[in-house]
Order: C-alpha cells, then sequence, then structure tokens
C-alpha cells in the first residue's frame, strides 16, 4: 500500500502561535481534521492517562492544528499477543510500538508497516538531522525504512568482571582495575588464558576465606568478540571475516564448559546451582555481568551502595573486557512504526517526528512524565523527581510512561539521583552512542524464512542442554558436550549456517556493486 501525498496550503508554513510557554512552530496539516490512534507499550491504564492525554493534544494543537490523538497503552505481557490480533483484524491503527518481542524483518515483509523514507523527506527531514544514519539504517529491510528507532543507549554491551564492592574494599591492593581491564580488552576473544586470569581472583578470595555464594553469570562472556546474527549465530564483530557460526559450536563455547566444570569441581560454583531457585538474583562474591561503559571500569557512588545495601544487596565494581563499542546492525529494541492500516500517514509520521525531535521535547515529556506538580517536581532544568515511582512507573503510579518507547529519551527529563552514575546521563550516553563503531553488516538483513523450521529445532535442542552445561555441574560435561553438538547438528545446523552465510554473500557482492557504480557516476 503507498500512501498518498496530499496537498497542503503553503500559506500556513509561516504561522506562528504563541502559548504560555513561548513561541511553537505550527506545522501545515491543511483543515482537515485528524484523529490518530496509537498504540504503545507502557504499565498500562493509570489513574491519571485521560487526563494527561487530553492535556497533551491540547498542547498538540500548538504543534499540529486539527490533530488529536486516542491513546492505547498496552502492558509488556499482553503487548505481542494485542498486535497480533490487531494487525490481523486490519485495526485501524496509524502509530504502532515495535519492539524486541516481535521478529521485526518478518513483521516488515509481512506487511505490517509502512515504508517510510518519502514521509520522512517530506513531514519529518528533521529526524534526519538528529537521529544518525548507523542507527537509523537499523530499521532498514532490504534498504527500506520501517520504523524510527527511539533513541537511548544504542551499543553493544560489553561483559565485564564483576566484585562486590565490600569484596573490593578488601582486596582492592591486589586488585588493578587498570591493568586487567586494559589485559581483557587485549583479547579478541575469551580464550584460555582470559578464563585462567579470572580464576586467579577466584582463588584469591577463596583462599582469603571469603568465597562463600562463589562465581556466577559468566557464560555470556562467550560472546566476547562476536555479534549477533540471529540467536544463537554470530560472526566476528571485527576483521573481514563474515563466517555465521552458532555460538554453541564455537571454540570459546568448548573451552568454557571445559573451564566451568573445572571451576565447579574446585568449589568455585555453588553446589545446587542446578535445583536452587533465583539463583540469578542473588549476590556473589564474583560474578558476570553486562556493561556498557568500556575503559577502565565502573565504580558505583554512595548512593548506589547504600541504596543498595538498604536493600539488602550490594553494589558491584565493573571491570569491563573491551575497551571499544560497535552499534549492532539488528534492529533497535524499542522503535516507533505507521501501520500499514494507517488512515493518515501524513500525520502520523508529524507527530513522529515531533516525538523525536527538539522541536517537540514538550511533548515528549508532557506525554512521559504528566503534568508538573501534580505527576512530577521539577529539580532543575535538566532533572525531575516523578511523584509515585522513583525509576521505572507501574499501573499504580498516577501517571508515569516507559520513556524508551515513547521518542528520543534524549530530548526528555533525567530522573533526579543523588551523586548519579554517568550511565544515566544523557549527554553522557550520547557520547558513547557517538563514539561507538559502525557494524560491519550495517545494511545487512537476514531472511529467517528459509529455515524457520531449523531454527525452531535448534532452538529446542539448545534448550534441553543449555542449562547442564553452562552450569559446569554436569556429570560428565564433555560427554554431554559432544552429544550436544550432534544434535544441533542433526537439527539443520549445518543448512543454517549455509543459507546465513549465502544471504550474506549476495549481500556484500550487492553492496560492492553499488558502490562500483557510485564511482562510475
Amino acid at each position: 500500500m503507498k500512501y498518498v501525498k496530499r496537498i497542503i496550503a503553503a500559506t500556513a508554513a509561516a504561522t506562528m502561535l504563541l502559548s504560555g510557554c513561548g513561541t511553537q512552530p505550527v506545522q501545515d496539516t491543511g483543515d482537515e481534521q485528524v484523529t490518530l490512534k496509537w498504540m504503545f507499550l507502557g504499565p498500562g491504564e493509570q489513574q491519571d492517562s485521560q487526563k494527561v492525554w487530553d492535556k497533551f493534544n491540547e498542547e498538540l494543537a500548538k504543534y499540529l492544528p486539527n490533530t488529536k490523538v486516542e491513546f492505547e497503552c498496552v502492558t509488556s505481557s499482553d503487548y505481542a499477543e494485542k498486535w497480533k490480533l490487531a494487525s490481523a483484524s486490519n485495526e485501524d491503527l496509524d502509530i504502532v510500538w515495535h519492539g524486541w518481542m516481535i521478529p521485526y524483518t518478518s513483521e516488515v515483509k509481512k506487511g505490517s508497516y509502512l515504508e517510510l523514507d518519502d514521509l520522512i523527506d517530506e513531514y519529518a527531514p528533521d529526524l534526519k538531522k538528529e537521529i544518525p544514519d548507523a542507527i537509523m539504517d537499523k530499521q532498514r529491510v532490504d534498504g527500506k525504512l520501517y520504523s524510527i528507532p527511539c533513541m537511548q543507549q544504542m551499543v553493544s554491551y560489553v561483559s565485564s568482571l564483576d566484585f562486590p564492592i565490600d569484596i573490593y574494599e578488601k582486596y582492592k591492593d591486589k586488585i588493578n582495575i587498570e591493568e586487567l581491564a586494559d589485559f581483557f580488552s587485549s583479547k579478541e576473544t575469551m580464550d584460555k588464558e582470559a578464563w585462567d586470569k579470572i580464576e586467579e581472583y577466584i582463588k584469591m578470595i577463596k583462599d582469603g576465606g571469603d568465597l562463600k555464594k562463589g562465581v556466577y553469570g559468566f557464560a555470556d562472556h562467550v560472546e566476547k568478540g562476536y555479534e549477533w546474527i540471529s540467536s544463537p549465530y554470530k560472526i566476528k564483530a571485527s576483521g573481514d571475516d563474515y563466517t555465521p557460526i552458532n555460538l554453541y559450536r564455537t571454540p570459546e563455547y568448548k573451552t568454557f564448559v571445559q573451564v566451568y566444570a573445572d571451576w565447579f569441581n574446585k568449589g568455585y560454583i555453588r553446589k545446587d546451582i542446578l535445583t536452587a531457585e533465583n539463583v540469578g538474583t542473588e549476590d556473589y562474591e564474583v560474578k558476570g555481568g553486562p556493561n556498557y561503559i568500556v575503559g577502565q571500569g565502573y565504580m558505583p557512588t554512595q548512593s548506589e551502595i547504600d541504596s543498595k545495601k538498604a536493600a539488602g544487596s550490594t553494589a558491584y565494581v565493573k571491570i569491563p573486557f573491551e575497551n571499544k563499542h560497535y552499534i549492532p546492525y539488528a534492529a533497535s529494541a524499542s522503535n516507533t512504526a505507521i501501520s500499514i492500516n494507517s488512515k493518515h500517514p501524513e500525520r502520523a509520521m508529524q507527530l513522529i517526528g515531533l516525538m523525536n525531535t527538539e522541536k517537540g521535547k514538550d511533548l515528549y515529556n508532557l506525554l512521559v512524565f504528566g503534568i508538573e506538580g501534580e505527576h512530577y517536581t521539577k529539580v532543575n532544568d535538566k532533572e525531575i523527581q516523578p511523584i509515585g515511582y522513583t525509576s521505572q512507573p507501574t499501573s499504580e503510579s498516577p501517571y508515569g510512561q516507559y520513556r524508551f518507547a515513547m521518542g528520543n529519551t534524549f530530548n526528555g527529563y533525567e530522573i533526579y539521583m543523588q551523586d548519579k552514575s554517568p550511565i544515566y546521563d544523557n549527554d553522557f550516553i550520547k557520547s558513547v552512542n557517538d563514539k561507538a563503531e559502525d557494524s560491519k553488516l550495517r545494511g545487512f538483513t537476514l531472511d529467517t524464512d528459509p529455515i524457520k523450521m531449523e531454527l525452531a529445532q535448534v532452538t529446542a535442542v539448545i534448550g534441553e542442554y543449555k542449562k547442564s552445561l553452562n552450569s559446569g555441574a554436569a556429570a560428565d560435561p564433555m560427554g554431554l558436550y559432544e552429544e550436544f553438538q550432534q544434535k544441533l547438528i542433526a537439527a539443520g545446523d549445518d543448512k543454517i549456517v549455509e543459507e546465513i552465510q549465502r544471504q550474506i554473500d549476495e549481500w556484500r557482492a550487492n553492496k560492492g556493486n553499488e558502490t562500483t557504480q557510485s564511482e562510475g557516476e
């Protein structure tokens, strides 16, 4: 379906409406009264939802005359099913949220979303100034744009070696954060030497009599040096090697299984790891964690230490395993799209443009945080204190939406925290995004339809073996590992790798041809 471009009176282009907050730029909307329907992810309807939404429509008239919005806030537990039903019934929706729970490429190829390139050029050109190409390109399928990423932290996470603050304070004369960070970042992937380095510190803490709960959370460190293509398939994040591989068939995973089995036998890993409840939520003396601060480590702030302690937990000192980030090629976890069933795609694009650019920051803050004095208090021009929640709103909050689901978070307020960590600072996060390298797969789109059955079979096999192998507690770990490998092959792993390789090779060839043609023009 193609949208119909409308002829808009040029005389309205220079109009400015005044409000108590100053002068707002008014966009051309013509004389037609339009009601947009917007379905988004959030905590569900709250006490003051309609009150804020009415206020939003009142303020929206200062930007987009003759435009109102009907909102539908859907919880994360219901969103995938709600969207499935809405899509199947061709429900009249205009703006929709798309995120991690719905496969992006498959949804685009089903024809669920409108192509946006021409709409942006005509109705929201400022988006291109505020969202970098490398991030916008994450939402392209076969070279065409189908959604707008909600700007937030967009870089790859990095693995880290984490010590509880009390453990770090006791052993800090023997823990050189800078040297450790340099050592781990020098490693392309997790080889045996990297695991041995971690073990030095595990043994030190054990010999000191402080290894109580033990070691936890290092299975994901196998991913170091790789970028996801489609779980569990990866490619080396840097270099000229474009060969896809199943993470569980990499040499690094085999090494991990051997190391973890050894650590379990040495008493580093709790004996009840396979049977205890909530093992992932407990505190450990040596822990593997995700982090997106690279460089020389992360020290928790005093307020973080105090709040964790008050909650019966602990803050961690984090030592990163990388000294750089990259922007993953895969679609962002939170995006805004225009439904193929939209009756007003032009107006929808104008509103999306406002919610994702500096021009509409007041609208964004109103929709996310509500009305000043009723739903938040202003601490300063940059920070606020929400009323009824501290970090993330719930259905019980008077009002509040998820910042990451509504638009560009960098144009919104930050939630005030005493001695706030940089990971909650918009300027810091923007700088991390800006310094990140592009994925070498930027612009690639994997079509999983030819291998849909095999992917399901491989996923089932992984579910059968992963828990035991990742725990270190298997009775015969290497025997189980070899059995796992054969089951993956029987499930169709080789066919999947062959198909992914074919698509990557074809994409690279076409990319090379486009470059050659461009140079020849």
